[in-house]
């Protein structure tokens, strides 16, 4: 009669946004019961360059195949992991991005104790992130502040990058002045790619297709030389360059701003590790180029950008990543403990090894 009290009268406050560096939550009423009928969200945010990490101290839910009945739900960013009985017990989870949503929704009937679950931030290196682009709702991906581009007569820019849907017109990467004219222009226009430099448009279709930016991730790297008026490109092992005479002796004014994607006419795709420098490298120089090559004036790292948090997306797979692990979601039909149900689960990983 008195846990019956107990239950009753805790608060069921479940609907909440924690943005602490770090703390915890339980479900309602831990560690005595959850109430019957719930439907609760935790939203777990972090800064950009930021992703959220959850343990599950403790975990008891209702069990059954599917977790059709009571149910912890898991969105990590890039997935929906269901869990119920006590698969979550000690497992850690990592968010993709810098938000993590946990749901938590039980039905009419049986009720455990719940859970309990530690949060914390973790800072993430821009190496182990990609950027989506367009970026949309007025959010620009662009050189920080701190960044001072000097007038340039040469440059190599080299990035990762893989497409999702190809348009006539769109812009790749674009340096625009103080006054927000652009003074160099990558992306596609029209038929073909082209380079624009300070208004003179430097088709590329010789040497670049734009089917060789595909759906997977690749590396390409383009150049440009003032005194030759040469660009270069460098994909898939292969460097080509061609004449942009009219390009010839041009100067690029210093002091502006280097974007990813911008208005109008965004890339749409995803880029990774957009590297700057002063001068045109060489087929040579390019074929050495590794992924943690640093560019002289702008690098991937999170002090050379200004990255809206809600784009930035952590990946194991890329070049240069030594993102943490992600998950697969685990349901079992267990109800006791041994009989081959998992007793203590560190991490999934843990449990395929």
């Amino acid at each position: 009669m008195c846990l019956r009290t107990s239950v009753l009268s805790c608060q069921v406050d479940c609907n909440q946004v924690l943005t602490a560096p770090q703390g915890s939550f339980t479900s309602p009423c831990y560690p005595s019961d959850y109430p019957k009928s719930l439907a609760c969200k935790w939203t777990l945010q972090a800064p950009a360059g930021f992703i959220v990490q959850i343990t599950f101290v403790d975990f008891e839910v209702e069990e059954a195949l599917g977790c059709i009945y009571d149910r912890v739900v898991v969105s990590t960013g890039n997935n929906d992991l269901k869990f119920c009985g006590i698969t979550a017990y000690r497992l850690t989870l990592n968010s993709t991005g810098n938000v993590m949503e946990v749901s938590f929704n039980s039905d009419f009937s049986v009720q455990k104790k719940g859970f309990n679950v530690s949060y914390r931030q973790v800072a993430v290196a821009l190496r182990n992130q990609k950027v989506k682009v367009p970026q949309g709702n007025g959010k620009i991906i662009q050189a920080a502040p701190s960044v001072t581009i000097p007038n340039l007569q040469q440059f190599t820019a080299c990035f990762e990058i893989s497409r999702s849907s190809q348009k006539t017109q769109e812009k790749i990467f674009s340096y625009t002045g103080a006054d927000d004219t652009d003074i160099v222009i990558f992306g596609m226009s029209d038929t073909e790619m082209a380079l624009n430099i300070n208004e003179i448009q430097c088709g590329l279709g010789t040497i670049l297709s734009p089917d060789n930016i595909t759906a997977g991730m690749k590396q390409l790297c383009v150049t440009w030389s003032s005194a030759s008026g040469r660009v270069g490109v460098y994909t898939s092992n292969n460097y080509r360059t061609m004449a942009c005479t009219d390009s010839k002796g041009k100067l690029l004014a210093g002091a502006g701003i280097f974007r990813i994607g911008g208005k109008p006419n965004s890339f749409d795709g995803e880029l990774y590790n957009v590297r700057l420098w002063d001068y045109a490298m060489s087929g040579s120089q390019l074929m050495a180029l590794t992924c943690d090559a640093l560019g002289n004036i702008i690098d991937w790292e999170n002090a050379f950008w200004d990255i809206p948090s809600s784009v930035a997306q952590t990946d194991s797979t890329l070049s240069c990543s030594t993102a943490t692990p992600t998950f697969t979601s685990v349901t079992t039909s267990c109800v006791f403990p041994g009989l081959g149900c998992p007793g203590r689960t560190k991490s999934l990983k843990d449990k395929h090894e």
